[in-house]
């Protein structure tokens, strides 16, 4: 049995060949009208989402390089506020001691003037308590012995008599 192309065509089943050129012509145009284009449209979403992905993390790195920059800077402000406390307080230790100095020269120079006053008016009032008992004694004396005391006289016996009450002070 000698096949002839005759008999071959008749013999094909002329609905599945036409089934299967509708088959490749179907898979032709899936593959370049829907199956590329979709690829390509994949493509760019993951190359979008990459994208996306990348910038996510560089922005998060530069936080986190911000956040630890500022938490340095907040570290040197502490550091810097706790130095200008320090030197505060020790300024205001040394205001303190000094004005506490001079306000103990100032009581000692009023206690020491104070002292002088007093001395001048216990002197003062000595004086004036001489003057009196010697003007008392001149005049005692002048009455028991009637007659007039000269000023040389009431001279010298003042300063006698100043000289034995002071020696009566002092003992």
């Amino acid at each position: 049995m000698k096949l002839e192309w005759g008999t071959i065509v008749k013999s094909i089943n002329w609905t599945f060949v036409f089934n299967l050129i509708n088959f490749a012509l179907l898979l032709w145009l899936l593959k370049r009208l829907l199956y590329k284009p979709a690829l390509r449209w994949l493509d760019a979403r993951r190359a979008r989402e990459e994208e996306r992905l990348r910038t996510a993390k560089e922005a998060e790195e530069q936080a986190k390089a911000l956040i630890k920059e500022q938490e340095e800077r907040l570290a040197q402000a502490n550091r810097r506020a706790q130095e200008i406390l320090s030197a505060a307080e020790a300024q205001a230790q040394e205001m303190l001691k000094a004005a506490r100095e001079e306000a103990r020269v100032q009581a000692q120079v009023i206690l020491k003037e104070a002292e002088e006053a007093a001395a001048r008016e216990v002197e003062e009032a000595l004086a004036n308590l001489r003057r009196a008992y010697a003007d008392l004694v001149i005049l005692g004396a002048s009455k028991v012995l009637q007659r007039e005391v000269r000023p040389e006289d009431h001279q010298r016996l003042i300063s006698e008599l100043a000289q034995r009450i002071d020696a009566r002070l002092l003992s």
